[in-house]
């Protein structure tokens, strides 16, 4: 058997590239001589392909005289009843003559088209064609990284419905608004032990922004459940990626899990993680989880300035960042978010503090248990819920600004009043214990005086005596 020639790749062995230097003169610069390398070959071509089309259109109309002879002296040849008037004139050996004259020419020209194309060199521009192309415009606003609460289960949505209270709703709508701000809004739970506190990042999820008719608090819970099903299903990735230090790595984790990161309920999740982390007093891990989760914040920035897919854009968002401009505006970026994670980590402290204190003194009130009688043998809960609602919330948020501020606004008689209840109760332990003596021996008179004359000093001192 006789075998089958293989593929002849000597066709590829006349390859001409712009910028090689193996015939680069020593006395000439370099991107010049390439620069004119090309050049030459370009206007090579050119005067080549103009040869070219000229031989095309000359054998073109000698095809078609060539028809024209031929059918003459078929004509001639076969005579009878086809041969019109004029074919007993016709010289068939000057037909025959110029027939092959005609040839020879077709001939000489194809011949000379085919040396030229053989001669020529491979290059960038004839190594290859194009056989299909198509430009995609990407939609601004990607979908598949939006949550969607439309994949949500009813049934689900109506058993959260029926197993929640109010908070669910509440908790949910303040970690949509964290979200934009980036003070975070969560479900946080404290240890029975001290001020040791923890976070649950599971517990509720940002409101996504849903259109439509439905009520605020359907959607609300739709948001929670999607949010928890994105939690549940990555939450490992996502502790993974929040663990690395390395920007390759970050690069290269994050463009092979770009459709799990880069999703709407992504940066809620560093965001929760990183008040979770300031919250349990992991102070490095808090400053690297700032970080990631500003790349992705950067990322979706970068994409919607480009209108483009944030997927699109995560190699340019690193090279850009190569750039020690933008690395210095980078870095700018995440000490700001690691401050505001701090301060309001400090503030959901005082909050937890707070909403424990309550639940306390509602399960005592409710049961009728007395708390711990004061030093003037008063009740501290029952004084906490008899004080005027501004003075309460003052004591409660522990802001001797606010309590400054509420006791100015109060008669001195009032302003006394109640915060000999507190000396009383305990709430208040003043350094001069006599400026809330012969509380009774305030007259009306005294105090209207006071109200027109001197309100001002008389305020004045309420606010010093705070002080003390």
């Amino acid at each position: 058997r006789i075998m089958s020639k293989g593929f002849n790749y000597s066709k590829w062995d006349n390859i001409e590239l712009s910028d090689d230097e193996s015939d680069l003169h020593p006395n000439i610069d370099k991107d010049s001589w390439f620069r004119m390398k090309h050049r030459t070959r370009l206007e090579r071509e050119e005067k080549e392909d103009q040869e070219i089309q000229g031989y095309i259109q000359k054998n073109s109309e000698d095809n078609s005289r060539l028809n024209i002879v031929n059918a003459r002296i078929k004509a001639v040849q076969s005579g009878g009843n086809e041969a019109d008037d004029d074919t007993e004139f016709e010289d068939v050996e000057a037909l025959q003559v110029e027939k092959r004259e005609l040839e020879g020419q077709i001939k000489a020209r194809n011949d000379r088209i085919a040396e030229i194309n053989e001669r020529r060199s491979w290059n960038i521009d004839n190594i290859c064609k194009v056989k299909e192309e198509k430009t995609v415009v990407n939609d601004a606003n990607i979908k598949s990284l939006n949550a969607d609460v439309s994949l949500v289960d009813p049934a689900r949505e109506e058993a959260l419905h029926d197993n929640s209270n109010e908070t669910t709703a509440s908790t949910a709508a303040a970690a949509a608004a964290a979200a934009a701000d980036t003070t975070p809004e969560t479900v946080f739970k404290s240890s029975s032990g001290g001020n040791k506190s923890t976070v649950t990042k599971t517990a509720s999820a940002p409101a996504a922004a849903v259109k439509g008719a439905e009520p605020i608090a359907k959607r609300e819970r739709l948001a929670v459940i999607s949010y928890n099903d994105y939690v549940m299903k990555h939450e490992r990735l996502l502790e993974e990626y929040s663990e690395i230090s390395d920007m390759d790595a970050t690069k290269n984790f994050l463009f092979k899990n770009c459709d799990v990161l880069l999703h709407e309920h992504a940066q809620s999740y560093m965001l929760l993680s990183c008040l979770e982390d300031e919250m349990n007093g992991k102070k490095k891990r808090m400053r690297l989880v700032c970080r990631q989760s500003q790349i992705l914040s950067h990322i979706h920035d970068l994409g919607t300035s480009m209108k483009r897919d944030p997927r699109d854009v995560i190699l340019p968002f690193f090279m850009r960042i190569d750039e020690k401009e933008h690395f210095a505006g980078f870095t700018s970026a995440v000490d700001d978010f690691i401050a505001r994670i701090q301060k309001r980590a400090v503030e959901k402290r005082k909050e937890m503090d707070l909403e424990r204190a309550r639940e306390i003194r509602e399960e005592r009130l409710a049961s009728g248990e007395k708390g711990p009688a004061g030093p003037g043998g008063l009740d501290p809960f029952e004084v906490l819920e008899s004080l005027p609602v501004e003075l309460r919330d003052a004591f409660e948020s522990q802001d001797l600004g606010q309590l400054q501020a509420v006791l100015a606004h109060m008669k001195p008689a009032d302003a006394k009043h109640w915060m000999k209840q507190c000396v009383d109760s305990g709430l208040w332990v003043p350094s001069d214990k006599s400026i809330f003596e012969n509380e009774g021996e305030l007259e009306e008179e005294e105090e209207e005086e006071e109200e027109e004359e001197g309100g001002k000093g008389g305020n004045g001192r309420r606010v010093e005596e705070l002080d003390n």
